[in-house]
C-alpha cells in the first residue's frame, strides 16, 4: 500500500514487525513505475492477498509478504518523476520471496530496518518493537546541545518568549526535539538528550542567564488509520 502519511507508514512497519514480518528488501522507485512492482510482487509473492489468508499460510509454514511504500521528498527536476520509497516485509517460511529477494533481517543490529533520511530505525529493546533515532542522528543533538551551551556571550542570540528572556538556538533545538516521531523508544530519547541539554546547561552557563524552557513530555503516537496516497 502507499501511503501519504509517513508516521502512518513508519507505524504499520512497526507493527508488521510485531507480527513476525523480520525479513525485508527496500529501494527507490518511480511513482509511474509503482503500480507495476505491485503488480509484480502480488502475483510472484502473493503480496496482495487478504490477512486471514497470510494468517493461513504462516501457519502451515509458507512465507508471506506485503508491500509498503511512502512518497519520498526531493529536490527533482521538472523532467524527474516523483520517487517512491518502498519496502518489501516477509515472514519466515517456505517460499519464493526468500529464493529470489537478498531479503535482509531486521532483527540483526547490523541490518535494522532505516528510513530513507537515516534519522530513525526499527528496534527491539527486549519488550516490543519500536522506532528509535539512529545512533549517528542521536550524535549530532548531543554534539550540536553542547555547541549551543558552550557558545560565548557575544554569539549568543536572546529573545522574549511570554515575557521571559530565551536563547533562541536552544529553543530552536527543543523544538526540533520535540517534534520528533513520538514512537517509545524515540520519547526514551528525547527524554535523555533533554536530561543532557540541562546538565550541560546548568555546567556551561550562568545561573543567572536565560534557562531552557521546561517542556513536559513528547506526545505519543496514537493508532492512525490507514490513509492511502492518490
Amino acid at each position: 500500500m502507499l501511503y501519504e502519511s509517513k508516521l502512518t507508514f513508519m507505524q504499520r512497519l512497526q507493527q508488521a514487525a510485531g507480527n513476525g514480518y523480520y525479513h525485508y528488501i527496500t529501494g527507490h522507485i518511480e511513482r509511474e513505475k509503482f503500480d507495476v512492482m505491485t503488480k509484480k510482487f502480488a502475483l510472484q509473492y502473493e503480496s496482495e492477498i487478504s490477512r486471514q489468508s497470510k494468517a493461513r499460510r504462516k501457519r502451515t509454514g509458507a512465507a508471506t509478504s506485503t508491500l509498503y511504500a511512502m512518497p519520498v521528498r526531493g529536490h527533482p527536476q521538472q523532467d524527474q518523476s516523483e520517487q517512491l520509497w518502498f519496502v518489501l516485509m516477509a515472514t519466515e517460511g517456505v517460499g519464493r520471496v526468500h529464493v529470489r529477494e537478498q531479503l535482509q533481517d531486521l532483527r540483526q543490529k547490523q541490518t535494522r530496518l532505516t528510513m530513507p533520511d537515516g534519522r530513525h530505525q526499527l528496534a527491539h529493546d527486549g519488550i516490543s518493537w519500536s522506532w528509535q533515532m539512529t545512533p549517528s542522528h542521536l550524535q549530532k543533538y548531543r554534539e550540536r546541545i553542547h555547541q549551543i551551551a558552550s557558545l560565548p556571550p557575544p554569539r549568543r542570540r536572546i529573545i522574549e518568549l511570554d515575557d521571559i528572556p530565551r536563547d533562541l538556538s536552544i529553543e530552536r533545538l527543543q523544538d526540533q526535539l520535540y517534534g520528533e516521531p513520538g514512537f517509545r523508544l524515540v520519547r526514551r530519547q528525547v527524554g535523555l538528550l533533554v536530561k543532557y541539554l540541562r546538565a550541560e546547561w546548568k555546567r556551561l552557563r550562568p545561573a543567572a542567564g536565560p534557562q531552557p524552557r521546561q517542556i513536559s513530555y513528547l506526545p505519543y503516537i496514537r493508532f492512525r488509520p490507514n490513509k492511502q496516497a492518490k
